[in-house]
């Protein structure tokens, strides 16, 4: 089966996160199932998309589009979802851990969905019941608990999932008390996560501003937050957030510290709009007095009601104020995004990195560029050679050494490319990577030689190892071949990564981000193993 990832299967329910819906104080006699919810659950988020997609308010939505989407991609209707449940665990030894669990209003068989979901045609065992691996993180499998309710386990949550609730966990006891409507409800406990939370905001204390250090307060202030959001009319939602503190002089101190924040908020708004209102020009005074306006408008729509021990947040929500926020707050999204595609990158370069260094302390060598028959001629990439490094053996087994990477038998193996080869952004195919070594005459690959760490004279804090080229230059990863480094122009097939840098994997294991006005000596001289050249950053 093609290795496509499953996203698609929740993305009928998240094409409606928009429209969360649950008002904290309304009488309602439905509520929230804690059915399926671990007592070890941290969160759980609750979606209706059958329900949204028929609100009078998304009449004019493209109902029929998204239903023939869900239908060719997944095989599901959207419009037969009742009930979506993502369920969020606590973060064990492998990362995160989850799951989601579909109830349908029609029965449906594991026949009824597109095969290319899945990792393997074949169901597996697991603790008694026929589960089936799908693309997307490791341990992701589904589980059709009957004709009209399959669940998704990732980081081998799925037995929790499914035994669900004992009756003794914090969200398994608050969920049956919040009312159940339509659109999306997230609720959230912090009993378990509260040492780490107050740990990271304290470690990052001194680095803020004085008059938002409270924060560091929050997560002892507060037992639980509900998010509730929900449509009023097209292009607008009504969200409330509910926050259930200790007691209620923790809610009292609690909306303190936010008040103070959202001061600070607005005067640094203040500040920053008005440094050019002395400008001549009028439009430019203009927009510094609407961005005032603006910031304190929507810093107060944001500040909290005291209700007993509970903090209630009611933004403002109408289709400007939307706008206006998306407008504010895209230049920090992109900023964010950006940060985190580069994070997810350096952790594959990383990963790569720590390989090398194992291979090199398994054999007293870094793996050749190229693995090559007893002629010389070249078979396979440095990338199988550590394949055994990264968690995949078996693969590595698979592999006949003594044949090219595109014989009759390699050449398949090529479509199961680890992800550590997969750059998270990058438009390559499914079988191409961008993660290169620095190979060439006096580089850190150097095929004329065996490549020792203690050959790099330059140190390995100062030589690259490994290179982010851009999608123009990736290559299967399995051939090999890596992008010739022309050293009158270094970066030339390099991917500029967001902040414009490159990041470079080093020899001694580290991933560093090089910013793109580096002169080019000092670029040079990154790249040579034992140069001689005094590198200064």
């Amino acid at each position: 089966m093609s290795n496509v990832s499953f996203r698609p299967l929740l993305g009928a329910g998240l094409l409606v996160l928009f429209s969360l819906s649950l008002p904290a104080q309304e009488d309602v006699s439905n509520k929230l199932s804690a059915e399926f919810v671990p007592d070890n659950a941290l969160a759980a988020i609750f979606a209706s998309p059958s329900k949204v997609l028929q609100d009078p308010s998304f009449e004019m939505m493209p109902i029929e589009v998204l239903q023939a989407q869900g239908l060719e991609m997944i095989g599901v209707d959207p419009m037969h979802i009742d009930q979506l449940t993502v369920v969020v665990g606590p973060p064990g030894p492998q990362g995160p851990v989850g799951g989601v669990v579909i109830q349908f209003s029609q029965d449906y068989s594991i026949e009824d969905l597109n095969p290319q979901i899945f990792r393997e045609a074949e169901p597996q065992e697991s603790n008694g019941r026929e589960v089936y691996l799908l693309a997307g993180p490791p341990n992701t499998v589904l589980f059709r608990k009957d004709a009209r309710t399959f669940i998704i386990g990732v980081g081998n949550y799925l037995n929790s999932i499914v035994d669900g609730n004992q009756g003794q966990g914090s969200l398994a006891r608050l969920l049956p008390r919040i009312p159940d409507q339509n659109g999306i409800t997230a609720v959230a406990v912090l009993d378990q996560i509260r040492p780490m939370l107050t740990g990271l905001l304290k470690q990052n204390v001194r680095q803020m501003p004085a008059q938002v250090q409270g924060v560091v307060r929050l997560p002892e202030l507060t037992d639980a937050l509900v998010v509730n959001v929900k449509p009023a009319g097209l292009l607008n939602f009504q969200a409330t957030v509910v926050a259930l503190c200790t007691d209620a002089d923790a809610a009292q101190e609690a909306a303190g510290v936010l008040n103070d924040s959202i001061d600070f908020g607005i005067a640094k708004v203040v500040e920053d709009a008005t440094q050019g209102m002395d400008s001549s020009d009028p439009v430019r005074n203009a927009s510094a007095k609407y961005g005032v306006r603006l910031a304190d408008f929507l810093g107060n729509s944001f500040r909290p009601k005291i209700v007993g021990n509970r903090l209630v947040i009611k933004p403002a929500s109408n289709a400007g104020t939307v706008g206006a926020l998306v407008g504010l707050l895209l230049p920090a999204i992109q900023a964010a995004r950006g940060a985190a595609s580069r994070v997810r990158s350096s952790n594959n370069q990383r990963q790569i990195l720590l390989a090398m260094h194992i291979y090199h302390d398994t054999y007293q060598k870094l793996p050749d560029a190229q693995i090559k028959d007893k002629e010389g001629k070249p078979l396979l990439s440095w990338r199988v050679s550590i394949l055994p490094f990264i968690e995949h053996q078996a693969l590595y087994e698979q592999f006949h050494l003594d044949e090219p990477w595109d014989s009759e038998h390699n050449l398949p193996l090529a479509n199961q490319m680890p992800d550590a080869f997969r750059h998270p952004d990058l438009p390559t195919e499914k079988n191409e990577t961008v993660y290169q070594v620095a190979a060439g005459k006096g580089l850190m690959f150097d095929n004329d030689k065996a490549n020792r760490f203690r050959d790099v004279g330059d140190g390995l804090s100062n030589t690259v190892l490994l290179t982010e080229t851009d999608a123009a230059h990736a290559v299967v990863w399995s051939k090999p071949e890596d992008s010739s480094i022309d050293m009158n122009d270094p970066a030339g097939h390099l991917h500029v990564a967001p902040g414009d840098v490159y990041q470079f994997g080093f020899g001694d294991g580290s991933v560093q981000a090089i910013p793109l006005d580096m002169d080019l000596e000092t670029l040079k001289a990154l790249f040579t193993r034992a140069g001689g050249e005094f590198v200064k950053r």
